[in-house]
Formats: C-alpha cells, sequence, structure tokens
C-alpha cells in the first residue's frame, strides 16, 4: 500500500470511529430519533381518540337540542300542566301559555 493510501484509510476509519457512535445515538436517542418519533405518534393517536370522543359528544348534543326544539310545545304545555298542578290550594292559578 502507499503511504498516501494508508494516510487515507487512517482518517475514513477515524471519521467511522467517531460517525457510528453519534449517529447510532441519534437514530435511536436524540431529538429527533426514532423513539422521540414513537412517542409522537403516539400522542397523536390519543389526540385524535379525544378529537373524535368530543365530535361524538357535539353529536349527541346537538341531536338533543333538535329533539327538544321539535318538542318545544309540547315540554311547555307539560310544564304548565305542573305548573298548574302545583298551585296552593285555595288559589285560582292563571297561566298563560303562548
Amino acid at each position: 500500500m502507499t503511504p498516501n493510501l494508508k494516510c487515507r484509510f487512517r482518517y475514513l476509519l477515524i471519521f467511522w470511529i467517531f460517525f457510528v457512535p453519534w449517529a447510532i445515538y441519534s437514530y435511536f436517542f436524540g431529538e429527533n430519533s426514532l423513539s422521540t418519533y414513537l412517542k409522537l405518534k403516539e400522542t397523536y393517536k390519543q389526540l385524535k381518540k379525544e378529537e373524535n370522543y368530543w365530535k361524538n359528544q357535539n353529536e349527541i348534543l346537538k341531536e338533543r337540542l333538535s329533539a327538544f326544539e321539535k318538542n318545544k310545545e309540547f315540554y311547555y304545555h307539560k310544564l304548565a300542566r305542573e305548573m298548574f298542578l302545583k298551585g296552593k290550594k285555595g288559589e285560582e292559578v292563571i297561566l298563560l301559555v303562548k
């Protein structure tokens, strides 16, 4: 081997001695590593579940509100009957319902 080639081989060996541990560390444990990616992926899944939960809750509340709007007159009459029945004895109850 020529001295020039030996020198290049040494530099290449030194480079790999320092680069390989750094590459392995950064791939598995660093800031942009595989473990960080897996944590972010898990957090993303949890946030998606929570988003779906709140979407479902909003849909349920919208359905309840629409059912109440449809039956608004019935509920007003029911409330009027209950108020009429709960009047005091000997007292006339006048109830105006739209």
